[in-house]
């Protein structure tokens, strides 16, 4: 059982690792609980804070929760539903759940994994692949040797760029997009009306680029 903690009315939990893993789990709950229990919170005004430097770090959280996550040289987990998601590792790889806002994931050379995003998400890695079960709104990802697969609901723009990996874009069934799909060496294949509903631009150097359309 880890340490429980009360969480003031608004407010944002914050958590920073150097080189542990950070698991951040959310549930129908109104506290925090952090594991181990001798890792202390710090509450600043609106933002909880939890800090570790070669520690694991297991928090579980009430559904809904904004979250913060920083690291170094761990894993970043979050699994569940959360709010406004702001989430980068310099080393690790970063997959988080569901979130109802908006996503900014970051890592330097780790994959990236996203599920259902109900906002905009930014999402860049330098050596890693991105994968976006869904993003509502606006997207913009950006890897250099990895590949970027992505669903998007169209009530935003897309923007997809990588170097040497493929692009895959499955969009919301009923969605038109202007699409500007560019490859050097690469297959390029749109099976999706074009439309004035959102931009669509995704270029790759070496890689293919397919977009489909969900039935």
């Amino acid at each position: 059982m880890g340490m429980r903690h009360q969480i003031p009315q608004g407010a944002r939990l914050k958590a920073l690792t150097v080189s542990g893993k950070v698991t951040v789990i959310s549930e129908d709950r109104s506290d925090i609980e952090i594991d181990p229990p001798d890792r202390r919170l710090e509450v600043h005004e609106d933002v909880v804070e939890a800090h570790a430097k070669s520690t694991d770090l297991l928090i579980r959280v009430p559904h809904g929760l904004n979250i913060s996550v920083g690291t170094v040289s761990g894993d970043i987990e979050l699994q569940g539903r959360f709010g406004i998601l702001k989430v980068g590792s310099v080393s690790g790889h970063v997959r988080v759940g569901d979130t109802a806002g908006d996503a900014d994931l970051r890592s330097i050379s780790g994959h990236i994994e996203c599920g259902d995003c109900g906002g905009s998400c930014q999402a860049n890695t330098k050596s890693g692949h991105i994968h976006l079960e869904h993003v509502l709104r606006n997207v913009l990802a950006h890897t250099m040797s990895g590949s970027i697969e992505a669903g998007v609901g169209g009530q935003g723009d897309v923007v997809l760029k990588t170097i040497s990996g493929r692009v895959s874009v499955r969009v919301d069934s009923g969605k038109a997009p202007r699409a500007k799909l560019r490859s050097l060496s690469g297959r390029v294949r749109c099976e999706c009306p074009q439309g004035g509903d959102f931009e669509l631009k995704a270029s790759s150097i070496s890689g293919s680029i397919e977009v489909v359309q969900e039935e």
